[in-house]
C-alpha cells in the first residue's frame, strides 16, 4: 500500500533488511534504468491509469521495477512490471483495490489536480536530503494534510516526505529536537485580544509571533492602524502587555501596509479566527508566527493568513487559511515550511543590497521589524546579522 506504515523492527526484519541492503549494493554494478526511466514506462504500459506508487524488489531472482496505477473510480488497479536493468516488460498485473484502501486512495486522488511536481522532480529532492539514494520506493501521501512524495530507502528506516506543490522538504522533528518556540493557539489570541484592547480602536491586528526572551516566552503582537497607516508592536509576556511600540512603517513595511489598508474591507477571518481554524485542523498544535498575505498575480489578489505550527506529532507545516471567507468556510491547505532569513527585510527569500539599503534607510530609528537584534533602534548591531546572511 501506498501510504505510510508503522514498520516493526524486530531482529528479524533487521535480517531481512540487511539482506535487501546487500543485494541492491550488489545489483548496482549492473545496469539500471532508474526511477525517471520506469515512471515513464508504468504510464505507457498502463495509459489509462493513474500513477501512484513505484517500487523496486527482487521477484523470481530478478531486480523489477513495479508500479501502482488506478483508474479515477478507483475499481482497477495496474501493477506493471520491468527488468529493472534492462527496461523489459515482465507482465502486468490487474486487480480490485483492497476496500480499507480506497478512503486513503480517495483523499489523495481528491488532491493529485494541486501536484506541481512530478516524481523525477521529487527524487533529487529526497536524495539530497536523505544523504544517499538506494530509494526502495515512491509513492504519493498525505502527511500532515500535505500531499506530498513519500521517499523510502533500502535501510528500511530513511523516509524523506517530499511536498509535492513546493518541492520543500517535510521536517520531522524528535522529542529533543531544537525547533522553533511555538506556543498554544489559545495562548497567541489571548495575546492578540489583549493587543487589540490596549491600542484600541482602528487598530487591526496583522501578524503574531512566538519569542524566546531572557523573561520568558513572548508573544509579539503587530497590528496596522487603518486611518493612519501607523505601526505598533506589543510584546505579551505572562498573560500580561509588557510594552507597547508604535512607529512609522518604513521601504517595503509601507508597501505591506498600503496594500492591507485597500483589502482590509474584504477581510471575513480575522487573526484569531485563523488560529481557530489551524487548531481544528491540527488539534493541540504549537504555534510559531501567524502573518496576513496580500498576494496580487494576473488572475486578482488572494487574501490569506500563513501560519506556521509544529503538529502534537511534532511535524513542522505551513497552514493557510482564506481571510475572505467565513471561518467556517474558505479553502484551507498545508504546504512544507518556508522559514525566513534573518536580515531579509524585504522578505523576497534572500538577503541582498535591497535589505542593506532600507536598514540604512532606518538607521537610528525604532523600527522593531528592522530592529534584528532587539536592541531598541537600528544601529550597527543589526547591519552584522544582516551581513551574516548575505547571499
Amino acid at each position: 500500500m501506498l501510504t505510510s506504515m508503522n514498520r516493526s523492527f524486530s531482529r528479524t526484519l533487521i535480517a531481512s533488511s540487511l539482506v535487501a541492503t546487500l543485494s541492491f549494493a550488489a545489483g548496482q554494478a549492473a545496469a539500471d534504468i532508474g526511477f525517471s526511466a520506469a515512471v515513464t514506462l508504468c504510464r505507457d504500459a498502463v495509459p489509462q491509469g493513474i500513477l501512484i506508487g513505484i517500487k523496486q524488489r527482487e521477484r523470481s531472482n530478478t531486480w523489477i521495477y513495479e508500479g501502482e496505477l488506478y483508474n479515477a473510480a478507483l475499481t482497477t488497479a495496474w501493477g506493471p512490471r520491468f527488468n529493472r536493468e534492462t527496461g523489459a516488460s515482465l507482465g502486468l498485473d490487474v486487480d480490485t483495490p483492497n476496500e480499507s484502501d480506497i478512503p486513503v486512495l480517495q483523499a489523495i486522488f481528491d488532491r493529485l489536480d494541486e501536484a506541481v511536481l512530478d516524481f523525477a522532480d521529487a527524487l533529487p529532492i529526497a536524495n539530497e536530503a536523505a544523504g544517499r539514494d538506494d530509494v526502495m520506493k515512491m509513492a504519493f501521501d498525505l502527511e500532515a494534510g500535505i500531499l506530498a512524495f513519500q521517499v523510502e530507502y533500502f535501510d528500511e528506516v530513511t523516509k524523506i516526505y517530499v511536498d509535492s506543490v513546493t518541492g520543500g522538504v517535510i521536517p520531522h522533528h524528535g522529542a529533543g529536537d531544537d525547533i522553533e518556540v511555538t506556543a498554544p493557539t489559545a495562548v497567541l489570541q489571548s495575546a492578540v485580544s489583549l493587543a487589540e484592547t490596549t491600542l484600541g480602536a482602528g487598530w487591526n491586528s496583522f501578524k503574531v509571533e512566538s519569542e524566546q526572551e531572557a523573561a520568558g516566552t513572548t508573544v509579539q503582537v503587530l497590528l496596522f492602524h487603518q486611518k493612519s497607516g501607523m505601526l505598533a508592536a506589543v510584546d505579551v509576556v505572562g498573560g500580561a502587555v509588557a510594552s507597547v511600540t508604535e512607529f512609522e512603517p518604513l521601504g517595503t513595511q509601507a508597501e505591506k501596509v498600503a496594500a492591507m489598508q485597500a483589502n482590509w474591507s474584504a477581510v471575513q477571518t480575522g487573526l484569531s479566527a485563523a488560529l481557530a481554524a489551524a487548531e481544528l485542523e491540527y488539534p493541540a498544535c504549537g504555534v510559531n508566527e501567524v502573518e496576513f498575505k496580500v498576494e496580487t498575480e494576473k488572475t486578482g489578489t488572494t487574501l490569506l493568513w500563513k501560519i506556521g505550527l509544529v503538529t502534537v506529532d511534532l511535524i513542522e507545516v505551513d497552514f493557510f487559511v482564506d481571510a475572505t471567507a467565513a471561518a467556517s468556510g474558505g479553502f484551507r491547505f498545508a504546504t512544507a515550511p518556508v522559514n525566513g532569513t534573518i536580515g531579509d527585510v524585504d522578505e523576497d527569500g534572500a538577503v541582498t543590497a535591497s535589505d542593506l539599503s532600507q536598514l540604512l534607510d532606518a538607521w537610528g530609528a525604532i523600527n522593531p521589524l528592522m530592529d534584528l537584534d532587539g536592541s531598541g533602534q537600528v544601529d550597527a548591531g543589526d547591519m552584522s546579522l544582516l551581513l551574516a546572511n548575505w547571499r
